[in-house]
């Protein structure tokens, strides 16, 4: 036992809700798996390549991430109003679990069947 003196007690903070995502983040959530990320795969594998024609022997100055939200960013810029108030309302903490899309044949669907 350790030297005689007051135990404090562990302050634990309640639960909160999740940050409110940026607009673009909303959209990458709602369309990333479903509509783009063939399209991010090709752009990345275009930009490595490129960066290696160019630079041989050194680390591309970009990573797959910051591609992939670049990307987001500008499919977003040019999506309808339509799909931004959707990309609004996905942004909010509380409406997000039953905004989020459902995988229907997913990977991870098929995966955790075969495991069952």
């Amino acid at each position: 036992m350790s030297g005689g003196g007051a135990r404090d007690i562990l302050k634990v903070k309640p639960p909160t809700l999740p940050r409110k995502l940026q607009p673009w983040q909303a959209y990458h959530a709602l369309t990333y798996h479903s509509q783009w990320k063939l399209h991010v795969d090709a752009a990345w594998a275009e930009y490595t390549k490129a960066w290696a024609l160019e630079h041989p022997d050194e680390k591309p100055e970009k990573g797959r991430f910051q591609i992939m939200v670049e990307f987001m960013k500008a499919k977003f810029g040019e999506e309808t109003d339509e799909m931004k108030a959707r990309c609004e309302e996905y942004r909010n903490p509380e409406k997000r679990e039953e905004l989020t899309p459902k995988p229907g044949n997913a990977q991870s669907t098929i995966n955790t069947t075969y495991q069952a």
